[in-house]
């Protein structure tokens, strides 16, 4: 065999391969996410009614921009003084394919680290793969204690 064509098929083939790879990668279908990636725990049913966290506020979420990130919730104080507008809560479940999203509270922004999908500080979308923004909660407070549902 000469050497032309011996390099036409090696490099044909493997082109091939490379193809079939990323499109399995770039595939809502595709395996779970790498290891790093945290999916979400069984997620609370978040039913309008259905308390799913409380938190102390005067010990917990003081500052602005401190946040508590549990239960398939991030919940970020956004100002000042407690009522619900110094608060958001959203869903910690990236809507493009189920992966856990990060708050950086240095960048004010949620970044989903298995695709790349970013958000703003109130959770709308900025870029995809994801097609919308996260999923805001209803965030209620009595006294120094706010409820999440």
């Amino acid at each position: 065999m000469k050497r032309t064509k011996f390099l036409t098929t090696v490099t044909g083939g493997l082109a091939a391969v490379c193809v079939s790879y990323l499109t399995a990668a770039c595939s809502k279908d595709a395996a779970p996410a790498p290891k790093a990636v945290s999916t979400p725990s069984p997620s609370p049913v978040l039913s309008p009614g259905s308390n799913v966290f409380t938190v102390k506020l005067d010990t917990e979420v003081k500052a602005i921009n401190d946040f508590i990130a549990k239960d398939g919730i991030i919940l970020i104080r956004l100002a000042s003084g407690n009522v619900v507008g110094s608060f958001l809560a959203v869903s910690s479940v990236c809507p493009h394919a189920a992966a856990t999203v990060e708050y950086n509270n240095t960048k004010s922004s949620f970044l989903c680290p298995a695709h790349g999908s970013t958000f703003s500080s109130d959770g709308s979308l900025v870029l995809g793969p994801a097609t919308k923004g996260l999923t805001k909660l209803l965030v209620e407070i009595t006294g120094t204690t706010l409820t999440v549902k």
